[in-house]
């Protein structure tokens, strides 16, 4: 028996889905080694469309499995249909978590998929028991479908051919010790992977004790915490670690890392591994979302590389009601970001606009909290309704009245059989109680935000314009108050963010899809969609940078009025002066050989690297000095290593960004030694 399990990712405007397939990997570990059978079963994993393409057209599969998320549901579908009209007889399956609830919806839902033979639907979207049982009908008919279907088959549904009944398979219990599951690395399923430059995934434990609403992961079946034992957690970090680059970020598919007992052991391993390999030198996960004093202690432990997560969603106390959401306090949060600040370590919040009972006054209050917190990243992200979310059911539509807007998946487009492929997803534009104006005048300040803000780009303006007495939020709401006032090039970019920001959101899916393929070419090539939050703060960030430090300079200037003078106008001058010199910007090809000197009277890189403590004036050089630049060989393997996959338009530079620190884009300085050596001893 011959079986492709593919879990497809767009990849023409740039790598949509950048991690290793550790789902559909996990389906063929454990099948492998649970059904029973008299010749090995024949598995093989697909990543990338083009190759399924040339499987299907050369040696198609008896069975096809196609994974199923809310940013490649329609690739899926789509090489389902395709794999049909090469090979009738092809056996299709789909799986994941976009599925609906209910069993009403499910047999709807399947009703719209008349290429997919069965989904392997499982419990709580856990896969491997509902797929080995599968496998095994399959294998006791000999791969007859018809034979298959003559009975229900546990975690699994579909629409009988012969009879067009909708067939329910029924629940099946969760994998209690996850170490049942074989580790698809040591079975060397993921080994084609290490060479692509995607990032090796790992799952610790499944499960979330929180019930949000909006998030898939939220039904009751899925409360109880289940891990994998410490012993096969460290083996599979030590065959990755001895395996990919040491660049590569390392990502954890938990929902809330850092939150139990065993991920401190499994961070002091990762300090092993750090030492051992110089990886990871990047953790991307979703870190717990209380058990704040552990998760510091894992954060600690893994040598800063791993980002806090502060998922708040909303401070609202209503709207926290509203979707059975708890959080940690806002005191604690500030206590972690003091912890965070004094060990040099990283964290973002998250908010979700539109929210039931949110106000742009409350969503506005939950920024300002956030950014007087001590957070340095804050992503706004929309309220999308997922298939398997409790938002999405009709009930919750009815309740809360939402009004939504349909919208192509940001970088989820392509073309690969001569047909374009367009993901879609709803999302909430405006309710009862945020209107849709308000919901672009808060995508403009997040963009602001973000652009200026996000991860401490830029936080020596920042750190300056707070030693005025003047704070982060106020700053930028200052930036939205005088876009009149911004260089042109810049203002461009708002404009057209805003514009486009309109143009993507379409009354139905049909009309979204149909838009998509009239600009299918534009779409492709970047010059539109896309995440539009992220393209244009790249936009902002690395093309019109320098026009970007100007409006900076304005609005404090505007905000200082006449106490911006003198020394103050000086040291302003000189921050400016230093962003300039020390960040990097696009082409990379150029400017990461570009060693600029800076030469000032105001040891601003000194001040940064004290962390602030005291004020600019206090790092008065006795006479002007210059500084040479450089870009170190890590930053640079970094980014050259970001670059050859996910590109440098403004989708690739979102994608890569998101796996490095501020500080992995930025010039080092040295003083020039013989007027070190002049200077020395006079400061301390």
């Amino acid at each position: 028996m011959h079986i492709v399990l593919a879990d497809l990712g767009h990849n023409q405007v740039t790598v949509s889905s950048d991690v290793y397939p550790l789902g559909v990997a996990n389906l063929a570990a454990y099948a492998q080694a649970y059904v029973m059978t008299k010749e090995p079963l024949d598995i093989r994993i697909v990543r990338e469309p083009q190759d399924l393409k040339k499987i299907l057209e050369t040696a198609p599969p008896d069975i096809l499995g196609l994974s199923s998320y809310a940013w490649n549901h329609e690739l899926s579908y789509y090489f389902a249909g395709y794999a049909k009209r090469l090979k009738p007889d092809i056996v299709t399956l789909i799986g994941g978590p976009n599925f609906p609830l209910t069993v009403a919806e499910q047999e709807t839902y399947m009703r719209t998929l008349p290429a997919v033979d069965i989904a392997v639907r499982g419990p709580t979207y856990e896969g491997e028991r509902a797929f080995a049982n599968l496998i095994q009908r399959f294998v006791d008919c000999e791969n007859s479908l018809e034979g298959v279907q003559e009975e229900a088959v546990p975690g699994n549904v579909w629409i009988d051919k012969r009879t067009g009944d909708f067939v329910h398979g029924g629940e099946i219990e969760r994998i209690t010790d996850l170490d049942e599951i074989p580790s698809p690395y040591l079975a060397g399923f993921m080994d084609p992977f290490f060479e692509t430059g995607y990032f090796p995934m790992m799952q610790i434990a499944r499960g979330c004790p929180f019930s949000c609403q909006f998030c898939n992961s939220s039904v009751l079946s899925n409360s109880k915490i289940y891990h994998h034992s410490a012993e096969n957690v460290k083996a599979d970090l030590l065959y990755i670690a001895e395996r990919v680059r040491p660049e590569i970020p390392l990502c954890f598919a938990d929902d809330n890392f850092g939150m139990y007992p065993l991920d401190e052991e499994i961070a002091d391993y990762i300090a092993f591994l750090q030492k051992k390999f110089n990886f990871p030198q990047y953790i991307r996960t979703t870190t717990g979302k209380n058990k704040h004093e552990r998760i510091i202690r894992v954060m600690r432990k893994t040598g800063g590389v791993l980002p806090m997560t502060s998922a708040v969603q909303s401070l609202n106390p209503v709207v926290l009601e509203n979707i059975k959401r708890s959080n940690i306090k806002l005191e604690a949060y500030a206590e972690i970001q003091k912890e965070l600040i004094a060990q040099g370590m990283q964290s973002y919040g998250e908010l979700i606009l539109c929210m039931p009972g949110e106000t742009k006054a409350s969503f506005m209050k939950s920024v300002e909290g956030l950014l007087d917190s001590g957070v340095k990243r804050i992503s706004a992200h929309q309220l999308m309704l997922l298939h398997g979310a409790p938002l999405n059911n009709p009930e919750s539509r009815e309740k809360w009245q939402f009004n939504t807007r349909f919208r192509v998946v940001a970088r989820n487009i392509g073309d690969y059989t001569g047909e374009p492929v367009v993901e879609v997803e709803e999302i909430v534009v405006e309710t009862p109680t945020f209107s849709f104006k308000e919901y672009l005048e808060s995508r403009i300040f997040h963009l602001l935000l973000t652009i200026f803000y996000y991860e401490g780009n830029y936080e020596e303006f920042f750190e300056f314009a707070a030693q005025q007495g003047i704070k982060p939020f106020d700053l930028v709401v200052a930036m939205t108050e005088m876009l009149d006032q911004a260089p042109p090039a810049f203002r461009e970019v708002i404009d057209s963010f805003v514009q486009e920001s309109r143009d993507e959101l379409f009354d139905t899916k049909e009309e979204c899809i149909e838009w998509s393929k009239r600009n299918f070419d534009a779409l492709i090539d970047g010059s539109l969609g896309g995440n539009l939050l992220s393209k244009y703060s790249m936009i902002g960030r690395f093309y019109v940078f320098h026009e970007g430090l100007d409006f900076l300079k304005t609005v404090l200037e505007n905000k200082l009025g006449p106490s911006l003078s003198g020394e103050n106008a000086a040291m302003l001058d000189a921050v400016i002066d230093y962003l300039r010199v020390v960040l990097l910007h696009v082409p990379f090809a150029e400017t990461l050989d570009e060693m600029p000197e800076w030469r000032t009277v105001y040891d601003v890189d000194r001040w940064r690297a004290q962390h602030f403590q005291k004020a600019l004036k206090s790092y008065h050089l006795p006479k002007p000095q210059t500084f040479y630049t450089s870009v170190s060989p890590d930053t640079r393997a970094k980014i050259m290593t970001r670059i050859s996959t996910f590109g440098e338009n403004p989708a690739g530079l979102g994608k890569f960004t998101r796996t490095m620190f501020a500080q992995d884009l930025r010039r080092v300085l040295e003083k020039s030694r013989i007027e070190e050596e002049m200077n020395m001893g006079v400061l301390a």
